[in-house]
């Protein structure tokens, strides 16, 4: 483990991996935590996989997985796992024996999106039918080239498989979107949260439905304009949380439609799962790629974008509008715009004592880790 201070912070940044191939922490939105406090993340490479990080010791110990992790389990004493040969297992965290839940069916030979309800029963499938050799995801400062990719041509559908009943549905079908961010709900193992892959600002962003395709929901139902986005599960499962832009009359909207970018402040709202906004914060100091929270709810991380370049900690309280972020380290992985936050996947340890992330050190994506102290 290697110690620096951070000259833009004075905080001590801890390096806890360091391997050619890199590695990462598991990706933010996704439960990171496992039962002796370690997190989740992955070491690249041909003979990378499924890793526990002690933020505390440095400590590093592989997972022996039967397969690719689909998912963690919201309470953290299991994994969920998927074999070359498509089938699913249940592998009892730390060192249980897998148990075969079944067999994951051929759905489409287009890009599918897979992930399990927080009972291990329904895998959800998402398909996104587009082609996009021929329409790349830009990741430059080509306003035009940006919302042309939006316009792209594209439909999708949501499957749901229960492995109990060994019976496949499709839930939904769209029509010129594709469903992103497919996640079901830590609390409710019938209820799964997913989004429209359009211009955030044009389109409603947030949904649920139901495993077996009823009581499909608009989260925050959104006017043209209302910017929404990068949106999570609160611990609890009750809200959903998410970035939010009113972007109403604003006349840059298309020449500027990042929002790392856009005139107007950046707020942080929640939703419960009627769809009714309950909380919205006051302007934050800046925009950030992703916003999360710790277990307690009680801390949010925010990772900063272009011109801001570090992780940050706020404390938070559904009682104050006001939300504070201090930035802890500075991320150095380059900056481009619409890339998955450059994949800072920043999220807290078990304890809140430590904010872990993933930085860019000597060409690499590596686990770095800071207190979390404001």
């Amino acid at each position: 483990m290697r110690e620096w201070t951070d000259m833009q912070t004075g905080r001590t940044v801890r390096q806890l991996t360091d391997w050619p191939a890199g590695a990462t922490v598991a990706p933010f939105r996704r439960p990171k935590h496992l039962p002796d406090g370690c997190l989740l993340a992955h070491q690249g490479g041909p003979s990378g996989g499924e890793i526990a990080i002690d933020p505390e010791s440095g400590d590093v110990r592989r997972l022996e997985l039967p397969g690719r992790l689909l998912r963690l389990g919201a309470c953290t004493d299991r994994t969920y796992c998927l074999d070359a040969e498509r089938n699913v297992w249940m592998a009892p965290l730390p060192d249980g024996e897998p148990i075969l839940l079944g067999r994951a069916p051929r759905v489409s030979r287009y890009t599918i999106e897979v992930d399990i309800t927080e009972d291990g029963r329904t895998l959800v499938m998402g398909e996104r039918i587009h082609d996009l050799r021929q329409h790349p995801t830009p990741s430059d400062w080509d306003a035009p080239r940006l919302m042309q990719w939006f316009a792209r041509p594209r439909s999708g559908n949501i499957w749901a498989y229960d492995l109990q009943q060994d019976r496949l549905k499709r839930i939904l079908h769209l029509d010129d979107v594709c469903p992103i961010h497919i996640d079901p709900s830590p609390a409710d193992p019938r209820l799964v949260k997913f989004s429209h892959d359009h211009y955030d600002a044009y389109c409603q962003r947030i949904w649920t439905i139901r495993t077996d395709g009823s009581d499909l929901r608009p989260i925050r139902p959104q006017e043209r304009g209302e910017f929404v986005t990068h949106e999570f599960w609160w611990p609890d499962g009750h809200y959903i949380a998410y970035k939010y832009q009113d972007r109403r009359g604003d006349p840059t909207i298309e020449q500027l439609p990042w929002g790392e970018y856009s005139p107007v402040p950046t707020q942080i709202g929640l939703a419960d799962l009627s769809g009714k906004e309950v909380y919205l914060s006051d302007p934050i100091n800046h925009y950030h790629s992703h916003v999360f929270v710790s277990r307690d709810g009680g801390l949010l991380c925010g990772e900063g974008t272009d011109g801001h370049g570090f992780v940050y900690v706020a404390t938070f309280s559904m009682q104050s509008s006001r939300i504070e972020f201090t930035p802890l380290a500075t991320v150095h992985t380059p900056y481009r715009p619409f890339s998955i936050g450059q994949h800072v996947n920043a999220g807290f340890s078990q304890d809140n004592r430590w904010l872990v992330y993933n930085d860019t050190i000597a060409g690499r994506l590596q686990v770095c880790a800071v207190r979390a102290e404001l």
